[in-house]
């Protein structure tokens, strides 16, 4: 079952176009929109790496790197419990295997 989440509008850089994180069976799936169309990345939990957090009053970032790819994502202005909630999913999926 997929679960998606959303960036707050409040934050740097979401005002028009929030980021979106959609955690699902077979992947993490990343989406930037913007004026003319959307970047969207499908990481699987094998290829990642690394999950960070930074959480501050109300929001947090999270950064998550993977294995064999040159940028790590990053996405900014997380509801914390959103953000943590995240982190921990990609940690249940990957403890699956």
């Amino acid at each position: 079952m997929a679960k998606h989440y959303a960036a707050s509008r409040l934050t740097a850089g979401n005002f028009l176009f929030p980021d979106r994180v959609i955690v699902a069976d077979e992947g993490i799936h990343f989406i930037k929109n913007r004026f003319f169309g959307s970047d969207e990345e499908i990481i699987t939990y094998g290829k990642i790496a690394a999950v960070k957090l930074n959480s501050g009053i109300f929001f947090a970032n999270l950064t998550v790197e993977t294995m064999g790819s040159s940028q790590p994502i990053f996405i900014n202005g997380l509801p914390k419990n959103d953000a943590q909630e995240i982190k921990e999913a990609i940690q249940r999926y990957q403890t699956k295997d």
